[in-house]
């Protein structure tokens, strides 16, 4: 498949005013457009190499069907001369299409001026197509009265300044839309008259005047409150247990007998202690 420098030129000729540009473009780059021209002089300066250049290039660029149908021609200028008188009747039907398309075009309904510019000129090509391109002066009313209500002040001031030239005008509505873009933008970042909120859980360092600085969080006026651990052998904590006193242990209590303490800690009642002693005796005399 042959390599496209163009779009080809569709069935039903819709895009027939860009093909006959892109054929011109391309024939006068490689200099073989005067194979189109309706001059024999022109003709004549050109080879028939060139006349079969010009008629591929042609070729190459139309609809599918288009070649099945002019398959028999192969002189360039009738192809083309074919191809203007059976597209060119085309402006019957596209005339009254755009017009309506240009009579209800409205800034108002298009979100930006890109969008807006961008179907003006589309329209406008094909009112000029059909010799129809309104004018300079027509396109800026058609922005100046199709604009919004609520920017009456606007469109005042953009009357005051006569604008004479639509591009310009179309550069003044961009720079003001991106302006009122940053505007809102600004806004929704922080709303007028309102100040930046305090930074919440900021660690907030003063220095006493030995040089020493003190974090925030303490209490008081920004001295930390100390605590002091007991000091001992049993001191309770997390790796610190109390002591047990082990069963086995053969230097059990010595006045009551009992193996759950020692003899400094027993509160045994002394009568206890005396039967106790007692027992104790008549075991070591038997």
């Amino acid at each position: 498949m042959a390599n496209k420098e163009f779009e080809v030129l569709a069935l039903d000729g819709d895009n027939f005013p860009t093909w006959v540009t892109d054929v011109k473009v391309s024939l006068s780059r490689c200099g073989l457009y005067a194979c189109l021209s309706d001059s024999d002089m022109s003709m004549k300066s050109m080879t028939e190499k060139n006349k079969y250049e010009a008629f591929y290039i042609i070729r190459n660029h139309i609809h599918p069907d288009l070649k099945s149908e002019y398959r028999m021609e192969e002189n360039p200028r009738a192809l083309w001369n074919n191809l203007k008188q059976r597209y060119e009747q085309h402006k019957v039907v596209v005339l009254p299409e755009a017009s309506h398309e240009w009579n209800y075009l409205r800034l108002q309904n298009f979100k930006t001026v890109d969008e807006y510019n961008h179907v003006v000129h589309r329209v406008c090509q094909k009112l000029r197509f059909c010799g129809k391109e309104p004018p300079e002066a027509e396109k800026i009313e058609k922005i100046l009265s199709t604009m919004l209500p609520s920017e009456i002040i606007l469109t005042l001031s953009y009357r005051e300044k006569n604008f004479t030239d639509y591009a310009l005008l179309i550069l003044t509505l961009r720079q003001a839309e991106k302006n009122h873009v940053i505007t809102i933008w600004n806004s929704q970042q922080r709303p007028m008259g309102t100040a930046p909120l305090p930074e919440v859980h900021a660690n907030i360092k003063k220095s006493d005047r030995n040089g020493n600085t003190q974090s925030g969080g303490s209490t008081g006026k920004g001295k930390r409150k100390r605590t002091r651990k007991p000091r001992g052998k049993f001191q309770k904590g997390k790796d610190v247990s109390e002591p047990k006193y082990d069963k086995n242990n053969k230097t059990a209590c010595y006045k009551c007998g009992c193996y759950n303490h020692v003899a400094k800690k027993c509160r045994t009642p002394k009568h206890l202690m005396d039967l106790y002693m007692k027992s104790v005796d008549r075991a070591q005399d038997d």
